[in-house]
């Protein structure tokens, strides 16, 4: 069983022997003389701190040219509708004479927990 004072093992990466570095840097294998220098057997972890800086200006770039070309489209389009081909028979349709946003006499009755 290991020791903690014998400090961490390792394998000589020239001779592969075992050994322990006995806290002491630079690690230098007993058996054949050859500093190693410790391999990382995990990748580190990604820092958690969200997107670089170039990540952010590119969606930036890419969000204002997105809404550039959104407005270029608008000017583009009719969104008008052409009367003639509604048929008033089928759809119901406001007067143009009646303000239907007026809501002022309209109550709203909050509903209660016992109904369903």
């Amino acid at each position: 069983m290991a020791k903690p004072e014998w400090g961490e093992k390792h394998r000589c990466s020239a001779c592969g022997k075992p050994f322990y570095d006995m806290k002491k840097t630079p690690i230098i294998c007993p058996a054949c003389g050859e500093e190693n220098t410790p391999e990382r057997l995990l990748k580190p972890r990604r820092p958690s701190s969200g997107p670089t800086e170039a990540a952010k200006k590119a969606a930036a770039a890419a969000a204002a040219k997105k809404k550039a070309d959104d407005l270029a489209d608008d000017d583009d389009e009719d969104t008008d509708v052409d009367d003639d081909l509604i048929d008033p028979d089928t759809v119901d349709l406001p007067d143009d004479e009646e303000d239907d946003d007026d809501l002022s006499g309209v109550v709203i009755k909050p509903k209660s927990d016992d109904e369903s």
